[in-house]
């Protein structure tokens, strides 16, 4: 997990700061790391690095993170504010597989 202004520990979360940039690796049935974090009102960055082609949602933020097209090499970059705290699961529907895979949980935490 990379926050703007240095590089934290996996699973710690810097809520001093307004933005956080989290590096996320995409394959066809996992997210490294599979817990990104960040704290509510950050403005929040995602930067996937796909291995597969397909879409990725993230229950609960549908609002602001409509279904996000990715393709395999291509970093995807992903902005929005953390409107809300709490858990939402991560899902990647590969090109070949519509129902879609959980990769992971998006965690927002307080301030």
């Amino acid at each position: 997990v990379i926050l703007a202004g240095g590089v934290a520990d996996q699973g710690s979360v810097d809520c001093s700061a307004d933005t956080v940039t989290l590096e996320l690796t995409l394959t066809a049935d996992s997210l490294t790391p599979d817990d990104p974090a960040a704290c509510r009102d950050q403005d929040v960055t995602l930067q996937v690095a796909p291995e597969a082609d397909g879409f990725l949602h993230i229950h609960g933020y549908d609002d602001q993170v409509p279904a996000t097209e990715v393709t395999a090499g291509e970093e995807t970059v992903i902005e929005f504010t953390a409107s809300r705290s709490g858990q939402y699961p991560i899902e990647f529907h590969p090109a070949d597989d519509p129902e879609g895979v959980s990769v992971g949980i998006l965690t927002i935490d307080e301030r």
